[in-house]
């Protein structure tokens, strides 16, 4: 009996609760929305704010290079990573020159404003760099030239060297892993060869985002510095015969994964650069 009355007394006073219920929620929407703009007025939705790139992804093209004896300043055509001067404090700088479709075409060599040595890149019908022409300062008169042979991905795997008349000097056959970084070097030189291997760091090289930076700096004269240019940061030089002396590479790495800091070592000595970088918009 007991049961049975609960039972009625819940079912009456259901309706009540939700009546009460449906007042006060009446209530709060009313009072919510009080001054709120009408809701026929359209406004424009906030645009969300830009996020940050992560650091990973932040893409840095090199400004400064500074060593104990020497600073090498980069500069850039306006808003872009294509590269047009290198000015170094010894007096010297390189002056880059390119096609319309952005490929090299030329570079001067300047010593205190006078030009000193002119090269010429010769392209393709398929657009691949097959020769570089060395003049002197006149810019007419050949000093030399070297004989390219590039992979379908446009990396140099064999660079010969040519007196200017014509006789072959040196040569050099050149190794990628897939990442792209060069990992040996065989060098031939009055019958003589010379072999370089090199391990790599996963992090960003410093010139991996200027345009064509293995061409711009091919006929560099040291096979070390083939190394340095390359899409991640080597960690050491080995080289055959034995007699010559490897190098070790260490770094400090800025908030973006980039060297901002490298000793070069080999033997007792040292060398200490700092790497000072500009972030450009990624394509």
């Amino acid at each position: 009996m007991n049961r049975k009355i609960v039972f009625s007394v819940g079912v009456l006073l259901r309706p009540i609760y939700l009546w009460a219920l449906c007042c006060i929620l009446l209530s709060y929407s009313c009072s919510k929305n009080q001054g709120l703009p009408d809701p026929a007025k359209k406004k424009e939705k906030p645009k969300d704010p830009e996020k940050p790139v992560p650091p990973g992804n932040s893409v840095l093209i090199p400004t400064t290079i500074k060593s104990q004896n020497l600073l090498m300043t980069f500069k850039y055509e306006a808003e872009s990573n294509l590269l047009t001067e290198l000015i170094q404090s010894d007096g010297w700088v390189t002056k880059f020159f390119y096609r319309k479709d952005g490929t090299p075409m030329e570079q001067e060599y300047h010593k205190d404003n006078k030009l000193q040595q002119k090269i010429s890149y010769v392209h393709s019908k398929e657009g691949m760099v097959e020769k570089i022409l060395l003049f002197d300062k006149s810019g007419t008169t050949s000093t030399g030239s070297y004989f390219l042979v590039q992979d379908e991905k446009k990396r140099t795997t064999q660079l010969k060297k040519l007196d200017p008349r014509g006789k072959l000097v040196e040569e050099e056959n050149i190794s990628y892993n897939p990442q792209g970084n060069i990992i040996s070097v065989l060098v031939t030189n009055n019958g003589n060869t010379t072999a370089m291997t090199s391990t790599y760091d996963n992090r960003p090289g410093i010139y991996r985002n200027i345009p064509y930076f293995q061409l711009l700096f091919l006929i560099q004269p040291q096979v070390q510095s083939r190394a340095i240019y390359s899409n991640n940061n080597p960690l050491r030089l080995d080289y055959l015969p034995l007699s010559i002396t490897s190098s070790s590479f260490t770094y400090e790495y800025n908030s973006n994964n980039y060297p901002s800091n490298l000793d070069i070592k080999k033997e007792k000595h040292t060398e200490t650069l700092k790497i000072t970088y500009k972030k450009i918009k990624p394509k």
